[in-house]
């Protein structure tokens, strides 16, 4: 059902929210700042989480008709863009096209990188709807494992990682924890006090970040999961978790614009990294001026989100 304004009755707005605070996390993290290793510790967890969250179960063929149009189709639009601009910025080489069309963006200049996601995020969903309830668990439990046992060696690496299945498998268990949470309503606490809930919320959070400051750095596309692979996956679903209960208590209203980045999300992570990597060297330095630049360019990227709903939607991963 829709309302007057055209809006979905039963719309999640703290999801919105959630998303629109995700994608900033993530332009703000791929720019230098004091707060890249913690921000980087659990941008994608969190991501993935909301993706698990909003996942529905559907018979297999009609999830990868779906996933194919949503993911698989703006991953070669935005390839073949980022072809043509890796040629005016002189970073092509004849290894891009083979490397774009097996998925291994290591080899690709840093604009085309984190198209890495849709691939990963690609094949999550198959797994998610190929798989029962139980299934899903094992697999998570089997993802992290793999990780443990082979990041960090020569195998799992960025240079290997073709189609992105090393990142897939790495965050495959954060998708289940997002499509669980949802399932057991994890995103509600079930404290009536509201002080004793934000304390439970903000213990979660810090505790998380210190862990994965003990932990070290973290970066998924270059399969380094930090120094330590449980406290990796504990530290990024504390916070995940704690950001995802703060958001659906205090933003859980709607509001247009949140709404239209939130479904653009696609789209500012595909583009994100082409408007700073050519501007790398003339950007002022420092923490707030770095967040000033990242609002920016969702500011933006927003007015491309805003065209790509009204006239060509499979740019933000939608059909009409």
């Amino acid at each position: 059902m829709k309302g007057a304004k055209g809006m979905i009755a039963n719309r999640m707005d703290w999801v919105d929210w959630a998303k629109t605070i995700a994608i900033t996390l993530v332009v703000f993290g791929h720019l230098r700042s004091d707060f890249m290793s913690y921000i980087f510790s659990f941008h994608m967890p969190f991501f993935l989480m909301l993706s698990g969250f909003l996942q529905k179960r559907r018979p297999l063929r009609e999830e990868l008709v779906k996933s194919a149009k949503s993911l698989l189709a703006p991953y070669v639009i935005y390839n073949l863009y980022l072809l043509v601009y890796s040629i005016f910025t002189g970073e092509y080489t004849p290894d891009y096209p083979w490397s774009m069309a097996v998925g291994l963006q290591w080899n690709l200049s840093m604009a085309c990188r984190p198209l890495w996601f849709l691939l990963a995020l690609f094949w999550m969903r198959i797994a998610y709807v190929a798989l029962p309830r139980w299934g899903n668990y094992v697999l998570a439990l089997g993802c992290g494992l793999f990780t443990w046992c082979f990041s960090g060696g020569e195998f799992m690496t960025p240079t290997h990682n073709f189609f992105q299945v090393f990142a897939s498998v790495i965050c495959f268990p954060f998708f289940v924890i997002g499509a669980s949470l949802k399932e057991y309503k994890g995103y509600q606490l079930p404290f009536k006090n509201a002080f004793l809930c934000y304390a439970v919320i903000l213990v979660q959070i810090v505790l998380g970040l210190y862990i994965a400051h003990l932990n070290g750095f973290v970066n998924i596309f270059r399969c380094r999961p930090g120094d330590c692979v449980p406290l990796f996956y504990l530290a990024a679903t504390l916070v995940s978790i704690g950001l995802i209960q703060l958001i659906y208590k205090i933003l859980n209203h709607s509001n247009n614009y949140v709404q239209l980045i939130s479904e653009g999300t696609l789209l500012i992570f595909a583009l994100h990294q082409s408007i700073f990597w050519p501007l790398r060297e003339f950007m002022p330095k420092g923490n707030l001026w770095t967040l000033g630049i990242a609002l920016m360019a969702i500011v933006v990227l927003s007015g491309l989100v805003w065209l790509s709903r009204r006239y060509c939607p499979v740019f933000i991963g939608k059909w009409k």
